[in-house]
């Protein structure tokens, strides 16, 4: 593979910086309103800062057992969707935990390559750059083959559940199916980055094997005369992390944005409705 570290540095940052702004953006958003507090306006940040201070009180208060409840109930475990609709409960679950588990190994991974002193990891590198600087490694591997096979499996359950409801406008709302398209669309350019590294890199099948999607496609792929699967694992490498940056720094602004405040939210509505 033919990696430019500052290349990676400069992805990475540009993404982390819009994302952060796009938090900011949304948290601005939140603090919108009248402004007014007994007929004196107060600014965004001063209400930012009273609302930090209620939920710190709220926490170390006898509330703090209703909000770390809903938090892991409704916002982590997704609770009211599984009353609602086992399936739907599926297909959350397997696309959260499964983005949410891709996109952090592949910020080490990237962060371990973009790292690595001269662009190289073996034996004598840091243990660091070992585990998360190469698909060579069995748990970086791993991971990201699974959490993509996740992401994939919640959006197999989304099409089963359309063809099996009779009223097809109640399967997911837009957003949802259109985040699906993009996410798995990231995963399967992920999939053929794992292909050509192993054929670039003529990984054994004792390790390329903890990542069996990859593999497999490797196989599959190695059919290919004449391909130069160095550049190929290098343009999909690219292709990949760029496409899940961009889509995560997105995130904050637009229709996704429940996908990282949904926590938030479940909190606020459990306290909402208990009136405090």
């Amino acid at each position: 593979m033919i990696i430019n570290q500052t290349a990676l540095w400069i992805i990475f940052g540009v993404c982390l910086f819009l994302f952060c702004l796009g938090f900011l953006y949304r948290v601005s958003i939140w603090m919108e309103g009248t402004g007014e507090d007994g007929g004196k306006k107060r600014s965004k940040i001063f209400k930012f800062l009273q609302c930090n201070g209620l939920f710190c009180r709220a926490l170390f208060s006898r509330k703090a057992p209703v909000m770390i409840k809903s938090f892991f109930a409704d916002g982590i475990v997704h609770g009211n969707l599984l009353r609602d609709s086992i399936l739907k409960w599926l297909i959350h679950m397997f696309m959260f935990w499964g983005l949410a588990s891709f996109t952090l190994i592949t910020i080490l991974h990237v962060i371990a390559i973009a790292a690595a002193p001269n662009n190289i990891i073996d034996g004598s590198s840091p243990w660091f750059f070992m585990v998360f600087g190469t698909l060579e490694n069995r748990f970086t591997a791993l991971v990201i083959d699974l959490s993509k096979l996740a992401i994939l499996g919640g959006a197999f359950i989304a099409v089963l559940r359309f063809l099996l409801l009779k009223k097809k406008y109640m399967s997911v709302e837009l957003k949802d199916k259109s985040a699906g398209v993009i996410i798995s669309s990231i995963a399967i350019f992920s999939f053929i980055y794992e292909a050509t590294f192993f054929l670039a890199k003529g990984t054994p099948v004792a390790r390329a094997a903890f990542a069996p999607a990859g593999y497999v496609l490797s196989l599959i792929l190695n059919l290919i005369p004449g391909a130069n699967w160095s550049i190929l694992a290098t343009i999909f490498f690219y292709a990949y992390i760029t496409a899940l940056f961009l889509f995560a720094a997105y995130i904050p602004y637009g229709k996704y944005s429940h996908m990282v405040f949904g926590p938030v939210v479940a909190v606020y509505n459990k306290l909402s409705e208990g009136k405090h």
